[in-house]
């Protein structure tokens, strides 16, 4: 009987939530922000809603009940106009990105806005239910959500960054919550909390000074009749999915409406190309997989990196399967295959992978992490650098600085890597913690999306402090209350001793004139 009470809740949930009508919007011009996007909604899909999605990177085959609308245009401009050398990029100091992003934001927003097919959209007469946006330096896009009246859900293509403890008023304490962009991990020694806390206030000030006023500024612009306002979207929604997990983060404050989702973009291993899978089944000694992601193009390494690679590759044992995207290379030590595209998550799922060199890019990092792969990393800007501190802090993985490239540091990390088992075994730990979930990453998407839907926004999921201001967030009128009673109470004290004082010596306030 009560099985039967639960299954009928259990379909009165679901027949609440039937058919929900999702609408996504994924601009920004790089295929790993695009792909955590595109699996959220997808998972939403999959479970039998409907979905239409402003996508810069559309399918090669249609998907049932997606519907895409190309702004790819977005992403041929911005690549054009912003040509930039990853390794003359990754000079710039960590602290300069953060303005260039925010500009760089309001240059994405702008484009979204005047998009062709953005504006056939705006002219729809549809209702969508939930609407999906990564909060990532352009929030204003969420003006076309409020356009249709639906319940906007942000997500994170990697862990906490500053603009979504704002939208939820979550505080990630500076002395142990470290910035994305500072290549820290573990406890922080003085040095490290001084350069944390500084690197997070100039964050904040940059957030508050320049990008929220000019996002306010583009979502008036271009929705000057919105119902809610731009703080009111903002502060507004119910819950924000992030990418990450706390296997590989660690215990961190979250309020119950951040729901972890890292490794959505992972989906069930497929079956490798024949030549990949052959090259690989004959590595008795194990093999090692090397990619830079899809910015960091190999064939472009400078000389004296590409050579280090190949000499350094060819004294060991293991193979080395290496994303190159040229047809030849150069003096290529026969334990080496080459290709300018291999399934990157399929191989490392591979029982003979034996470690990944790696930039340190969020997928590829959490994929090894999911297979118990160690990793050597080479980060080059953004997150990267925190990702791999994390990595060799929890002794799965090794730093191999760019600058510091040789033959002999190569072969020295490959060795300790390869023979060392600590890697391997502290590797196996995490991907245990990553993997044991209560549910997939998928379900939890589709579970609290219909939670929200179900619960008409769910209000009641956001914290107070979202209703305040700045001032009354962090108590300031408070304290300098606190403040004036203490220097008051201290002004009369004085007062008081002087008096006492006076009293007691037989002197008087006044000067006496002597005969």
């Amino acid at each position: 009987m009560k099985l039967l009470s639960v299954l009928a809740l259990f379909y009165s949930c679901l027949s609440l939530t039937d058919g929900l009508k999702i609408l996504g919007v994924l601009p920004f011009p790089s295929r790993s922000h695009w792909m955590i996007g595109h699996e959220i909604i997808k998972s939403l899909v999959d479970a039998g809603h409907e979905a239409t999605v402003l996508t810069a990177y559309p399918s090669k085959s249609p998907i049932r009940n997606y519907e895409e609308i190309d702004i790819s245009e977005i992403v041929r401009t911005f690549e054009k106009e912003q040509n930039v050398d990853p390794f003359a990029l990754r000079k710039l100091p960590l602290i300069a990105g953060i303005p260039f992003l925010h500009f760089m934001g309001s240059k994405f927003a702008t484009a979204v806005f005047e998009n062709q097919n953005v504006v056939e959209l705006l002219k729809r007469k549809e209702k969508y239910d939930i609407c999906f946006l990564e909060t990532f330096h352009a929030n204003a896009i969420s003006g076309i959500f409020d356009h249709f009246d639906c319940i906007y859900i942000p997500y994170t293509s990697s862990s906490v960054l500053q603009w979504a403890d704002v939208m939820t008023s979550n505080l990630s304490p500076s002395s142990y919550v470290v910035t994305p962009i500072l290549p820290l991990a573990g406890k922080l020694n003085f040095a490290g909390r001084f350069w944390n806390t500084l690197y997070i206030q100039i964050e904040n000030l940059l957030y508050y000074s320049y990008h929220k006023p000019s996002q306010r500024k583009l979502y008036n612009k271009y929705f000057p009749n919105a119902k809610r306002s731009y703080d009111e979207m903002i502060n507004g929604v119910p819950l924000i999915f992030l990418s990450s997990h706390n296997s590989v983060t660690g215990g961190r404050p979250y309020l119950p409406n951040m729901i972890e989702i890292g490794g959505i973009h992972i989906p069930k291993k497929k079956e490798l190309p024949k030549d990949i899978q052959e090259f690989l089944d004959s590595a008795t000694d194990g093999a090692v997989v090397f990619t830079m992601g899809s910015i960091v193009k190999a064939q472009e390494f400078p000389e004296h990196i590409r050579v280090a690679f190949t000499r350094a590759f060819g004294k060991i044992k293991q193979k080395v399967l290496w994303k190159y995207e040229n047809e030849t290379l150069p003096n290529k030590p026969d334990n080496l295959m080459i290709s300018p595209w291999i399934p990157q998550r399929d191989i490392l799922a591979h029982p003979n992978v034996k470690l990944f060199i790696s930039h340190g890019g969020y997928l590829g990092t959490t994929e090894a992490t999911k297979e118990g792969v160690p990793i050597l990393g080479m980060p080059m800007y953004g997150d990267q650098g925190r990702n791999i501190a994390e990595i060799a802090h929890q002794e799965r993985g090794l730093l191999l600085d760019i600058d510091d490239i040789t033959e002999e540091t190569i072969l020295n990390s490959l060795t300790e890597l390869l023979n060392n088992p600590k890697y391997k075994k502290n590797a196996e730990e995490v991907a245990q913690r990553f993997n044991d979930r209560v549910m997939t990453p998928q379900q939890e998407v589709v579970y609290w999306t219909e939670y929200v839907a179900r619960h008409k926004g769910a209000p009641f999921l956001r914290a107070a402090g979202c209703d305040l201001s700045a001032i009354e967030f962090y108590s300031l009128d408070v304290y300098g209350l606190m403040l004036a009673i203490l220097l008051v109470g201290f002004y009369i004290k004085i007062k008081i001793l002087k008096l006492i004082f006076r009293k007691l010596t037989g002197k008087s306030g006044k000067k006496q004139k002597t005969n």
